[in-house]
C-alpha cells in the first residue's frame, strides 16, 4: 500500500517538474520575444540618432548646451534659500532684446558689517567702495546660476573675500532668449564690462572664472579682451577642454558611437555648420594674464587628458599657465573641486603671482 501511494506521488511529482519545466521555458520565450520587440525602438534610436544631428544641426546644439534641462518654479530673487550665506541680491541686465539673470555675492566680511539685508542698490555700491576684488563666473551646460555645486563656489569664493557674479546665459535659468556662442560670448562681455565698471572706482582686480562648457566662454572672451588690451587679472579655468571636438569625442554620450570611422562628421560638423566653435586651445594662445587650470583626475565628462592637451596650447605660446589636478581617490569629478581643502591656498598663491604681473 505504501509502495504504491510513493509510486502514485512520484507520478504526481514527476508531473509538476515537467509542467514547471514547461512554464519556465514558456516564460523565457515570451521575455526573449518581449525583449527583443521591446529593443527595437532603442536599435532605431540608437542608428538614428547620429543622422538626426547631421540633418538637422539645431538638434545636436540642443543637446550640447542642455538649457532645457532646469528645476520647475525656479526663482531667484532669495539668495540664502539656495544656501549662499552672505548677503547678495539677484538682477538683470540688458542684452540686445535678451534679459540676463545675475546673481551678485557679498564678500563675507562685507556681508558681516550688516545685520539686516541692505538694499539692491547698497549692495551694487559695494562693488565699487568695498575694495575687495572681483570674480566673473561663466558656468556649466544645464540648469542655472542656483545649481548647488555652483552655490558652494560661490561660498569659497566669498569665505576668501571677492565679490562673486554669476550670469545666466541667453535660454538659461530665467534669462530669456536661446544660446548661441556668440550670444554666450556676448552676455559674457555684458557682465565683465559690468564688473569693470565698479572695479575701476578703486582699482581693484577682475577674475574670470570659467567651468566646463563655461570655460571655453570665459577663455574667448579673456582672449578677446587680450587683443584689445584690455584683459582681467588673472583667468581660472575648471574642467576645461581643449576644443569642441575633442570634447564629443570623449563625453560619455559619444562613447556607443566611437566605432563609427565618420563620428566626427556626424557630430562634431553639425556643431560647426550651427556656428558653435569653442576652439579654447587656439585662443588661449591670445591670452595674456596668467591661467590657472584645475581639473580632477576622475572627471568623467571631461577627461583630464584635454586638460592637459589645453595646459600644452598655452605652454607651447608662452603663456603663463598653471595645472593643478587632483587625485581620483578623492572622489571630486566634474563639478566639486570647490571642495578641496586646498583650494583657498591655491587661489591666494595664484592671485598673488597675478597681482606681481600686474605691478611688473
Amino acid at each position: 500500500m505504501i509502495r504504491r501511494v510513493h509510486s502514485r506521488l512520484s507520478g504526481v511529482a514527476g508531473v509538476a517538474r515537467l509542467l514547471c519545466a514547461r512554464i519556465r521555458t514558456d516564460t523565457m520565450g515570451i521575455l526573449r520575444k518581449s525583449l527583443a520587440i521591446g529593443s527595437i525602438p532603442l536599435l532605431l534610436m540608437y542608428l538614428v540618432m547620429p543622422l538626426l544631428f547631421f540633418t538637422i544641426p539645431s538638434v545636436m546644439q540642443h543637446v550640447f548646451f542642455l538649457n532645457f534641462v532646469k528645476f520647475p518654479f525656479m526663482t531667484y530673487s532669495n539668495l540664502s534659500a539656495h544656501g549662499i550665506h552672505s548677503f547678495g541680491r539677484n538682477f538683470y541686465l540688458r542684452e540686445e532684446q535678451h534679459s540676463i539673470g545675475v546673481w551678485h555675492v557679498l564678500p563675507t566680511d562685507v556681508s558681516a558689517r550688516f545685520d539686516v539685508r541692505p538694499n539692491d542698490s547698497e549692495i551694487e555700491q559695494l562693488l565699487a567702495l568695498s575694495g575687495h576684488p572681483i570674480v566673473v563666473y561663466y558656468h556649466g551646460n544645464s540648469f542655472d546660476r542656483a545649481g548647488a555645486h555652483r552655490c558652494e563656489l560661490y561660498n569659497v569664493l566669498a569665505e576668501l573675500q571677492f565679490h562673486v557674479l554669476a550670469i545666466d546665459y541667453r535660454g538659461y535659468g530665467d534669462s530669456t532668449g536661446s544660446p548661441t556662442e556668440g550670444g554666450l560670448v556676448s552676455d559674457a562681455h555684458l557682465i565683465y564690462e559690468y564688473a569693470q565698471r565698479f572695479a575701476a572706482q578703486k582699482n581693484v582686480p577682475v577674475y574670470v572664472w570659467g567651468h566646463s562648457m563655461g570655460t571655453g566662454v570665459a577663455t574667448r572672451l579673456v582672449s578677446e579682451l587680450s587683443l584689445s588690451e584690455n584683459a582681467p587679472s588673472g583667468l581660472v579655468l575648471e574642467s576645461p577642454f581643449n576644443n569642441l571636438k575633442d570634447v564629443m569625442l570623449n563625453h560619455p554620450f559619444s562613447g556607443p558611437y566611437r566605432w563609427i570611422p565618420i563620428l566626427d562628421t556626424l557630430l562634431v560638423e553639425p556643431l560647426r555648420s550651427a556656428g558653435l566653435v569653442m576652439n579654447t586651445d587656439e585662443r588661449i594662445v591670445h591670452i595674456s594674464c596668467p591661467i590657472l587650470i584645475l581639473h580632477a583626475a576622475d572627471d568623467h565628462i571631461i577627461p583630464i587628458k584635454l586638460a592637459r592637451r589645453l595646459e600644452e596650447s598655452a605652454r607651447s605660446a608662452q603663456r603663463k599657465v598653471r595645472l593643478v589636478e587632483f587625485d581620483a581617490e578623492r572622489r571630486f569629478k566634474h563639478k566639486y573641486i570647490c571642495r578641496a581643502e586646498e583650494l583657498p591656498q591655491i587661489l591666494s598663491t595664484f592671485t598673488s603671482e597675478c597681482s606681481q604681473q600686474l605691478r611688473a
